[in-house]
């Protein structure tokens, strides 16, 4: 939750905005505070955004916010929410990375929207935390820092830390911290202000699940498709497949021409691969390091599947969606 430095004060927020910083969750995450104050009647929260330099920031979409101070002039802020940009490796300016430490050794409690837990976990600050990232980024955070436990929940909260998923997540954590700190039927008050039809726990899952996304419905199919993403290091196979579900191996491949027309393990090497790729744009893991992360023995065998999904070898892959990294966090 929030931290309270005077229980007759509002409850302030800083809000780092980082130069193309996702405008979608900003706006989810401050709008709800505005409209608790309204609906109150009350000051209960006071919000400020912050640059690095003082200066306007242009967001991903092209709008410019105004903000209220720089780095140097926010150094007594209880509670500071990141804001940034949507790439895959971030590289944290070292004001950026001390400001955020000198604000967690006092004792600030500190959030991100989306990729700005990778701010946080770049800073040191997710260490023995338990976050979650957008989903497309999991991985990759995973990968970069083990000594964070990442979760595909859509938001997470672990004592003086709150990391989302971006998007309507940081909606959804937000009234969750209205909820706890002014009750509950303020909190669905808000949230009807916003037409939605509620508030999703932390532990919600991020994306709509397999049944929906391949249009499945057989409970069979979609336990083994579970357990092939559990697997991804690891590949089971047919066999092992089989016995965890208790469906042959014959009728398993029936299942899978029927209901997504390729057989089970050209389905499993496909969800290999997409992970593959997601690691081989988030993370300096070396190809060969990629290939066993998703359960590919042989480089070699890594790669010509890797090519003949794709149209590209991993390497290329890599240098067309990454190109070079530039320096986060102005």
């Amino acid at each position: 939750m929030f931290k309270l430095t005077d229980r007759d004060q509002p409850i302030r927020i800083g809000f780092y905005l980082a130069r193309g910083f996702s405008i979608v969750p900003f706006i989810n995450a401050v709008d709800p505070l505005r409209m608790t104050n309204k609906l109150s009647g009350r000051r209960l929260f006071d919000w400020s955004f912050i640059s690095v330099d003082g200066q306007p920031v242009e967001a991903i979409n092209g709008m410019t916010i105004m903000v209220d101070c720089a780095l140097k002039d926010a150094a007594d802020y209880p509670n500071v929410i990141c804001c940034v940009e949507f790439e895959p490796i971030i590289r944290v300016r070292p004001p950026v990375k001390n400001w955020l430490r000198q604000l967690a050794s006092r004792g600030a409690h500190l959030g991100a929207l989306g990729a700005g837990s990778l701010y946080l976990a770049e800073a040191g600050l997710l260490d023995g935390y338990r976050s979650t990232i957008h989903w497309l980024y999991l991985e990759g955070l995973a990968e970069r820092f083990p000594m964070t436990t990442v979760t595909r929940s859509v938001f997470e909260v672990d004592r003086d830390r709150f990391t989302c998923a971006g998007g309507t997540a940081a909606m959804d954590m937000v009234l969750h911290f209205i909820g706890l700190h002014f009750g509950h039927t303020l909190a669905t008050d808000v949230s009807d202000q916003f037409i939605i039809g509620g508030i999703r726990e932390g532990s919600a899952q991020q994306r709509i699940s397999h049944g929906i996304r391949l249009g499945l419905t057989d409970p069979r199919i979609l336990r083994i498709i579970d357990i092939m993403e559990d697997h991804i290091e690891d590949p089971l196979d047919l066999p092992q497949l089989a016995a965890q579900t208790g469906i042959s191996q014959r009728q398993m491949e029936r299942l899978f021409r029927a209901h997504v027309r390729r057989s089970p393990i050209q389905f499993y090497i496909r969800l290999r691969l997409r992970h593959a790729r997601r690691l081989l744009h988030q993370t300096e893991l070396s190809v060969v390091e990629v290939g066993l992360a998703s359960g590919f023995g042989s480089t070699e065998h890594f790669s010509r599947s890797f090519k003949s999904a794709f149209g590209v070898s991993p390497a290329a892959d890599r240098r067309a969606a990454q190109g070079v990294v530039r320096l986060s966090g102005c």
